[in-house]
């Protein structure tokens, strides 16, 4: 067999050859797949650095706030993403048999530079959320009777009547703690999952990793940008691929997600809240409960959900607070529900019929809206239960802002609006119908003592009890109109992990991720 010659090397300049050119193109095709190779490489690395970051919508800048607030901050207890309470700045607690006090043991976190968290800063926070200048923090909290820290890592609180939910309530961004003040300066709150980083562009809030955190590893994701979209600009975004979730609320947009996003992608979850109209009794004749009852008795609640969400899907109310609460039997449902719909209809007329309505003799209700295309189909399902019984309605179409001013500041007769709680509890469903809590002339003192001595009841039974008689006073005044209990909406993409539909509708940042 003849030996194998070694290959010369060719000085530089001479020609190839025949055998030399098929050699020089098969390095300049290496050569040319190398690079292609590297390019392609590049390529994943950006997208793998890409997908370390997330992109969400979000429809309001109350709901951007509450975002970034829960991402920035930590409180004693955190949720985890099925709304679960874990951990947070607590490593662990014990709450006494009878409900009347919780120990909880904090774990290190440092509080700046300098130092780490004591329970006197805990206690300190506590103590001040219980002054808040917020009338709902304040009322949330009347049931803590006292906040100690008897070591320097342990914390106790003192409750007035068994209350399970404090441990959400302690999860919620507005306790989040802040550590002791040193002098005119406050240190900053405990690190949370992230910081706020700088904005990409106008519009956006962006959202990047703390590596402060206590549990910093648990951060699925690098950064997450929050941007605030109309609903159709948000079903577009999500359905070109340009945002990894969007986060609805109940009714506004469900029309275009149903119709612009593809069908695995749209989450509709029962959600902790009420869809009610709310009642202006300084303005004639909607002080007279008459008229507020036949109003009540007209509407087809089932025919309100269909409009919205084209099933059956939502629950009618009859009641202020939805169902489903833990350990809360809610009021009874009212007598007239049993009876048929042409009854209905009959009383609600006679009701009118009797009623002081002016010299027109005729009811006129000014319905106050926003202006997406689900609440003018609630609209619609109104007007035509209302002009059965011979009422009048003029439609008041406003901005979702312009509406939501309208409701704060009462300048309607009737208005479409909701309430929600994060918590397990009747209680942030009624805060608002209590003396001087409202602008729409509605006060009732036994129901506000009522719900007020929930807090001194020995037993949660009792405390619900309390509670449930306020609300059937309420009810039976009809202090709003109930409707339905909504569905919350998001589109959520097929790689995104770490989201869950749960009641509360809360959603922590630092679950969410791509899937590997």
């Amino acid at each position: 067999m003849p030996s194998r010659m070694p290959l010369l090397p060719r000085p530089a300049g001479a020609p190839a050859g025949r055998r030399g050119a098929g050699r020089a193109r098969a390095a300049a095709l290496a050569a040319t797949l190398a690079a292609a190779a590297l390019a392609l490489l590049a390529a994943c690395d950006r997208r793998g650095a890409d997908r370390s970051g997330l992109s969400v919508d979000l429809l309001s800048e109350a709901a951007a706030d509450e975002l970034v607030a829960g991402a920035t901050g930590v409180g004693l207890t955190r949720a985890d993403a099925a709304g679960r309470i874990v951990p947070g700045l607590a490593r662990s607690w014990r709450v006494s048999d009878d409900g009347s006090f919780i120990v909880f043991r904090l774990r290190p976190a440092a509080a700046g530079e300098e130092r780490q968290l004591t329970a006197r800063d805990v206690a300190r926070v506590l103590n001040a959320a219980r002054n808040s200048s917020s009338p709902t923090t304040r009322a949330l909290l009347a049931g803590v009777s006292g906040v100690a820290a008897p070591l320097e890592d342990v914390v106790e609180l003192r409750l007035s009547a068994p209350q399970p939910e404090i441990l959400e309530l302690l999860a919620r961004p507005e306790l989040a703690i802040r550590p002791q003040r040193r002098g005119r300066s406050s240190l900053p709150r405990i690190a949370g999952p992230f910081t706020v980083g700088e904005s990409p562009s106008p519009g956006v809030r962006r959202l990047v990793a703390n590596p402060a955190y206590f549990d910093a590893p648990a951060v699925r994701s690098d950064r997450i940008d929050l941007s605030l979209s109309s609903p159709a600009d948000a079903v577009r975004r999500f359905a070109r691929g340009e945002t990894d979730l969007v986060l609805g609320g109940f009714h506004a947009g469900v029309s275009e997600a149903r119709v612009g996003a593809p069908r695995e992608a749209l989450l509709l979850t029962r959600a902790r809240a009420t869809l009610f109209l709310a009642v202006n009794r300084t303005r004639a004749p909607f002080h007279q409960l008459g008229v507020r009852q036949a109003l009540e008795r007209a509407i087809d609640r089932a025919a309100i959900g269909r409009a919205i969400y084209g099933s059956d899907a939502a629950t009618p109310l009859l009641g202020l607070t939805p169902p489903g609460l833990s350990g809360y039997p809610g009021a009874p449902r009212p007598d007239w529900a049993s009876r048929p719909p042409t009854a209905l209809v009959a009383d609600a007329r006679r009701r009118l019929a009797e009623a002081d309505l002016g010299e027109a003799g005729r009811l006129r209700v000014r319905l106050a809206i926003g202006d997406s295309v689900e609440e003018e189909r609630i609209a619609a399902v109104l007007v035509s239960a209302w002009s059965a019984i011979g009422a009048e309605v003029l439609l008041e179409r406003r901005a979702a802002a312009g509406h939501e001013r309208a409701l704060a500041a009462g300048d309607f007769d009737v208005a479409l609006a909701s309430a929600e709680s994060r918590i397990d509890s009747p209680v942030p469903f009624l805060l608002g119908l209590r003396c001087g809590a409202n602008r729409l002339g509605l006060c009732l003192p036994e129901a506000d003592r009522l719900l007020a001595s929930g807090w001194e009841a020995p037993t949660l039974a009792e405390r619900m009890a309390r509670i449930a008689l306020a609300e059937r006073l309420w009810q039976e005044d009809v202090a709003a109109i109930p409707l339905i209990q909504p569905l919350r909406w998001a589109l959520v993409a097929p790689s995104l992990r770490g989201f869950e539909g749960n009641p509360g509708g809360v959603h922590p940042l630092e679950t969410l991720h791509r899937a590997d």
